[in-house]
């Protein structure tokens, strides 16, 4: 089976430089990758009431969609989903950066042309999603991480972001990330560059390449959005 990159509901605190204020009650997100696969999400967490971003308790809603190709016994199928993930979320941060671990049900929609009877993930399916992200803060530098496992899927993804500040809000880096499950695994290599917005928003731009066993290693590109309120 071959499958894209999908690097799906990445971490949204990912590049907010001001994630700690007093006076911050959450932070939206989007973004989009494009391999030989598509995929887009978007989101927002939003601190429960009492606490606040970064501290205490929050909610976390989330969607995503996309499309990637693989070959079964020698026949092409493409394979579209929809999904969307509610999870509580457990807030830390200080000086030293921030972390945030989340539990809740995820929903996804996989549809097949032509329908692939093996694909155990065709169809409707309920998933428990597990959840963490975070960043270690320096003067200089920022290594940043996610990693996100559907439970009964056996399914996991994981991304690490390590950026040297340009100045107060811009960042450069590398990252690596994997994604895996019962059927295969798939690397990936490439630099980010982060950049401020208008307000409290930033840009994120990604680049580099992905590998998996079977196939010649392809291209990616990601943007990513986010800003607190």
């Amino acid at each position: 089976m071959r499958a894209g990159l999908a690097i799906l509901l990445m971490a949204p605190l990912f590049g907010s430089t001001v994630a700690r204020a007093d006076d911050l009650r959450g932070v939206w997100f989007s973004g989009a990758t494009v391999s030989d696969s598509k995929s887009v999400y978007a989101g927002a967490v939003v601190a429960l009431p009492g606490d606040r971003l970064g501290s205490g308790l929050a909610i976390r809603a989330s969607g995503n969609a996309g499309e990637y190709h693989y070959d079964r016994l020698g026949q092409p199928i493409r394979a579209r989903y929809l999904g969307g993930e509610v999870a509580a979320v457990y807030q830390l941060s200080g000086s030293w950066g921030w972390a945030n671990f989340s539990i809740g049900p995820r929903f996804t929609k996989t549809s097949l042309r032509p329908n692939d009877a093996s694909n155990d993930r065709r169809g409707n399916r309920v998933d428990l999603g597990l959840q963490a992200d975070g960043a270690r803060d320096s003067a200089h530098w920022r290594l940043g991480w996610f990693g996100s496992l559907a439970a009964f899927d056996r399914a996991y993804q994981a991304r690490i972001q390590l950026g040297r500040k340009i100045d107060d809000h811009a960042r450069l880096g590398a990252e690596l990330g994997v994604q895996s499950d019962r059927r295969y695994t798939q690397e990936s290599a490439g630099g980010f560059v982060a950049l401020p917005l208008a307000g409290r928003a930033e840009i994120q731009l990604g680049a580099g390449g992905s590998f998996q066993h079977g196939r010649a290693a392809q291209p990616y590109a990601s943007v990513s959005v986010s800003s607190v309120f």
